[in-house]
């Protein structure tokens, strides 16, 4: 097998870090303790445990994170941090990410947790809710509500229209 040297261009610059299985956190916090900036976007989903849905917290980018480190000098320090896989490379090039990639996901990003629309409902249009007790119902959409990761549908209950206040991810368009 044929090694290629790796190029190394140094100074500051954003590297995505690839991390062992479910290891982002971990690999965050010993970066950061190593006194260097890391970025890992979060994404808020819907998970089912022992039955009920609840809302948890996973990486936007399984398996990878974000670090703004000078290869020449920290490299092999973050590179050996336990949990990390490698850097991002394409052949011998460690994979630069750009500064506006980075500010545009930290400005959706706010908090670190990205937001996420995955809905384009408009009031009036039709919607089947996917979880609970009404799983499986149709419903109308009525609107997003602000602020929260919450929508608001009506429900044909007993010959006359409920609202009921759902997750978004709760319901699909038909």
């Amino acid at each position: 097998m044929i090694e290629v040297e790796l190029e190394i261009v140094p100074g500051l610059r954003w590297y995505a870090i690839q991390c062992k299985h479910n290891r982002e956190k971990e690999v965050e916090k010993r970066l950061s303790d190593l006194a260097l900036e890391v970025f890992m976007p979060w994404l808020r989903a819907r998970r089912r445990r022992r039955g009920h849905p609840e809302s948890v917290l996973v990486p936007l980018f399984p398996g990878y994170l974000f670090c703004r480190i000078d290869l020449v000098v920290s490299g092999k320090s973050a590179r050996y941090v336990p949990g990390v896989k490698d850097f991002l490379k394409f052949g011998s090039h460690v994979a630069e990410i750009t500064e506006e990639i980075i500010e545009h996901l930290r400005e959706r990003c706010p908090g670190g947790v990205a937001q996420i629309d995955p809905l384009r409902l408009r009031p009036g249009e039709l919607v089947r809710i996917q979880e609970g007790p009404f799983a499986g119902v149709e419903a109308i959409f009525q609107c997003a509500l602000k602020g929260s990761e919450r929508v608001a549908v009506l429900l044909e209950i007993l010959g006359r229209q409920t609202k009921l206040e759902l997750p978004g991810d709760a319901i699909e368009k038909l």
